[in-house]
């Protein structure tokens, strides 16, 4: 039996460019989408999609908001440095207690669009916003496990560097 079940994300906060921004609704991580080549050899069975672990597809990112305090910056045209601070609930089975996790997600990224959404009477006017993303960072109670970071090169996972491997047998 598991230790800790998780269960929901109790409370969020945004943070964009230094600003906290407020009535913010959802806001969805990007996939992450390692590049493919199909190996099509005589003798299998069927092919086979391997991925290249030392290399990510692009990543987007979106918020989507009600307009709240704040909220005109995220379409800001050009970089946004953004914090997606969460507080996860978990349920530690041991010992029968429910618990709380810090998630912290760091993501620099380009506004590339807005949605402004419909507008209908009874329902809050919003809109959605989306980045480019050029760094993703996860961390979990105080610990990193993953940096994602197109422009340095960098992806790493649980303490683990993915890109480094190529780099250190062409030295």
């Amino acid at each position: 039996m598991p230790q800790n079940v998780y269960n929901n994300v109790e409370a969020h906060r945004i943070i964009d460019n230094g600003r906290v921004v407020e009535d913010v609704t959802k806001f969805s991580l990007p996939t992450i989408t390692h590049p493919t080549t199909t190996i099509k050899a005589a003798g299998m069975a069927a092919d086979v999609d391997f991925p290249n672990v030392t290399h990510l597809d692009a990543m987007s990112c979106t918020i989507d908001h009600n307009n709240g305090v704040n909220c005109q910056y995220l379409a800001d045209p050009g970089k946004h440095i953004m914090e997606m601070r969460t507080v996860r609930q978990k349920y530690n089975t041991a010992l029968g207690e429910i618990e709380h996790e810090s998630v912290k997600y760091r993501i620099t990224g380009i506004h590339v669009e807005t949605s402004k959404g419909d507008v209908e009477p009874g329902n809050p006017y919003g809109s959605v916003e989306k980045y480019s993303v050029l760094r993703y960072e996860e961390e979990i109670d105080g610990e990193v496990t993953t940096i994602v970071d197109a422009v340095s090169g960098i992806l790493r996972w649980n303490g683990k560097d993915y890109s480094h491997v190529i780099e250190s047998m062409l030295n």
